[in-house]
């Protein structure tokens, strides 16, 4: 069975975990911590310190590897040093996610529980997909989003690089959400978000 890496050893290297376990695809998980964020302990699992392994080697080691941190931003980052180093990514899919057979899920994905991906969907690389948020027919989310628990995107929908898209919100279809936008929790957005751009409420509102 393969062995996996868990990039990230916080509360998102912990939910992954979960989600690896239950796929009963790797033989050995370990963690490497960052840098920029640490790591918290998991019992019965090897923590790496990023700052003490000689790090393409390293990765080399593992059959696959994830980055587990919610940070758009930092996701990135690793993902991108992984690519440069021809490192195979991950995509991590707990066994009670729906996925239909026509959407696309790019590389370097985590889908958690109860997650829905519904026909024609695509989901670009280094996406997370939280437990019970649904991503309705005909959507697309780019590169490197993060869309939180309970969160319900309306079909033909596109939600912009890098945006956060916040826990128990809900997008009504045909809408755009641009790059690096930030819709806040509980927001219903029945409108276009531009780029950069800070929504929340109900109806959600540009802050």
């Amino acid at each position: 069975m393969k062995r996996l890496l868990i990039w990230g050893a916080g509360d998102q290297g912990t939910v992954t975990l979960d989600c690896a376990l239950a796929m009963g695809q790797y033989g050995e998980i370990d963690f490497l911590d960052m840098k920029e964020k640490g790591h918290r302990e998991i019992p019965g699992y090897r923590i790496h310190e990023e700052a003490k392994v000689d790090l393409e080697h390293f990765l080399q080691a593992y059959d696959e590897v994830i980055v587990a941190v919610g940070s758009n931003e930092l996701r990135e980052k690793k993902i991108t040093q992984l690519k440069s180093w021809g490192i195979t990514l991950a995509t991590i899919v707990h066994p009670t996610a729906i996925i239909s057979p026509s959407s696309c899920i790019s590389q370097g994905c985590t889908l958690l529980a109860r997650a829905v991906v519904n026909p024609n969907a695509r989901i670009g690389i280094g996406c997370i997909v939280n437990t019970g948020a649904i991503v309705e027919h005909d959507c697309v989310v780019e590169d490197f989003v993060n869309i939180c628990p309970g969160v319900s995107i309306a079909g033909h929908t596109r939600i912009g690089r890098k945006s956060f898209i916040g826990i128990g919100s809900t997008v009504i279809d045909d809408i755009k959400v641009g790059k690096e936008v930030v819709i806040g929790a509980g927001a219903a957005v029945i409108r276009d978000i531009p780029d950069y751009a800070v929504a929340a409420g109900v109806p959600a509102k540009i802050r």
